[in-house]
């Protein structure tokens, strides 16, 4: 019985998936994106757009699994639509992203990056700065130019 118990404790401590995910946020894509956990239900994605170079923020609803937390479509999409496929997951143990593309009446995968665990502070903070980096190296750019 203790073995057993020992068991379950080592299996509890060694996991790197963290079982509620409602309250915390995470980092991808090297600083490009971020995940905003905000209910059992409720996902803030925030995305650089590079045209424009600001970040815009699209609520979207997801589901956990054991293995992986799926991303689906923005809500308000989800509304109109009965039946629900993920645009991506994130596999719990390793944060590993993985996105979805809609190719030709396909979903396809299109893109594999890692995610860390931050606060939802950091995560701003983070997203900032690589577009404070993004107008500084597009201002140099200009600047040539001329």
């Amino acid at each position: 019985m203790l073995r057993i118990f020992f068991f379950f404790l080592f299996g509890i401590i060694s996991n790197n998936a963290f079982a509620n995910i409602k309250g915390k946020s995470l980092i991808c894509d090297k600083d490009r994106r971020g995940y905003n956990f905000i209910s059992k239900d409720k996902v803030v994605i925030s995305i650089i757009n590079f045209d424009k170079q600001i970040i815009f923020t699209i609520k979207h609803s997801y589901e956990l699994s054991e293995n992986a937390i799926f991303i689906q479509q923005p809500i308000n999409v989800l509304k109109q639509e009965k039946k629900t496929k993920p645009i991506g997951w994130i596999f719990r143990r390793t944060l590993d992203y993985v996105s979805l593309d809609y190719v030709n009446g396909d979903w396809k995968r299109k893109f594999l990056w890692s995610c860390e665990i931050t606060s939802p502070d950091q995560l701003d903070k983070k997203l900032k700065n690589k577009i404070d980096k993004l107008i500084k190296s597009s201002g140099n750019k200009i600047k040539e130019l001329n």
